[in-house]
C-alpha cells in the first residue's frame, strides 16, 4: 500500500531538509530510537518533550509555530521507524500530546502516518496504526462530540444532547483497570462539590453488580452511568473512537470537545476552579 503525502506535507518536508540544521538535534541523538526498553522509562518522553519546546520560537505567529512544530514531530517520527513497537509508541505519544494541546495542524499531520512505508510491519500491524490515526482524526478537540443514545444503569432514556450543564466529563471505564476504579472515586469527589458540571460513565468491562456497587460507593450512582453489556462493541465506543480505558472527554456547554484530559487535575485546570 503506497502512501501519498498532500502538496502541502510535500512542501513542508522539502522546507524541513534546508531548516533541520536549525533544530537541536543533538537531543534527539541522545536517543537510541532502537531500544525499545526505553518506552517504559521517562527519559525518552521528556527529551522528545524538551525537542520539540526548543523547536518553538518564542516570537513566531502561532500558524508559523505550527509548522516547527510539523517540521521538529517529523523529525522524530523519522527516527521511530526502527520497529512497530518504537514507531506505535511514538506516534501515539505525539497524538495525544498535540491533540490534548487543541494543535489541530500537527494533529492533522500526523494522521497521515508520516514515514510508516519504511516500517517493516505486518497486514496486521498495520492496521492497529490505521486504527490508532483514524481515531483521532474522528474524533478531535474541537469537534462537536458524537451524540449518545442509551440507556442507564438505572433503566432511564439518556442522550447526550439533553444534558444541561456548562461542562460535562464523559469517562471510558474498565472494572478489571485499577486506575480506571481510581478515576471512578475521584469522579465521585469531584461530583459532590461541582453540581453544575455533568458526569456520563461508560464502562465497557466488568459484571453490572459490580459496577453498581463502585459506582454508589464513590457517590456517582446519580450521574449518568450507562453498562450497555456490549463491551468494546458498543456503538458509544465506536462513536468515540475510544481503544484504551481510561479515555476522558471534556465537553463545554454546546458539547464540543475541549480537552481529552489525562486526570481529573487537568480537567479542574480547563475548566478554571
Amino acid at each position: 500500500m503506497k502512501f501519498i503525502k498532500s502538496l502541502t506535507i510535500i512542501v513542508l518536508i522539502i522546507v524541513f531538509s534546508t531548516m533541520k540544521g536549525q533544530f537541536n538535534d543533538a537531543l534527539l541523538d541522545k536517543i537510541d530510537f532502537n531500544d525499545t526498553t526505553l518506552i517504559a522509562g521517562d527519559f525518552m518522553w521528556k527529551t522528545i518533550a524538551e525537542y520539540l519546546t526548543e523547536a518553538q520560537e518564542s516570537d513566531a505567529n502561532p500558524k508559523n509555530q505550527s509548522y516547527n512544530l510539523i517540521l521538529a514531530a517529523d523529525n522524530v517520527m523519522s527516527r521511530s521507524v526502527t520497529s512497530y513497537q518504537m514507531y506505535v509508541a511514538v506516534y501515539q505519544y505525539l497524538l495525544s500530546g498535540f491533540s490534548e494541546l487543541g494543535n489541530n495542524m500537527v494533529v492533522d499531520y500526523l494522521v497521515r502516518m508520516p514515514y510508516l512505508e519504511y516500517l517493516d510491519i505486518n497486514e496486521e500491524q498495520r492496521n492497529t496504526i490505521m486504527g490508532v490515526s483514524e481515531a483521532h482524526n474522528r474524533v478531535k478537540i474541537g469537534d462537536k462530540a458524537p451524540e449518545i443514545h442509551a440507556v442507564t444503569i438505572k433503566k432511564l432514556e439518556f442522550t447526550l444532547s439533553s444534558v444541561k450543564a456548562r461542562n460535562t466529563v464523559i469517562l471510558f471505564w474498565s472494572y478489571s483497570c485499577p486506575h480506571c476504579r481510581d478515576l471512578i472515586r475521584e469522579l465521585g469527589e469531584f461530583a459532590s462539590s461541582n453540581a453544575d458540571v455533568a458526569i456520563v460513565t461508560v464502562n465497557v468491562s466488568g459484571d453490572l453488580r459490580q459496577v453498581k456497587r463502585l459506582l454508589k460507593k464513590s457517590g456517582l450512582k446519580n450521574q449518568y452511568n450507562i453498562c450497555d453489556g456490549k463491551g468494546w462493541d458498543s456503538p458509544i465506543v465506536d462513536a468515540f473512537a475510544v481503544d484504551m480505558t481510561p479515555s476522558l472527554f471534556l465537553l463545554d456547554e454546546n458539547k464540543i470537545i475541549v480537552a481529552k484530559p489525562f486526570d481529573i487535575e487537568e480537567v479542574i485546570n480547563r475548566i478554571g476552579l
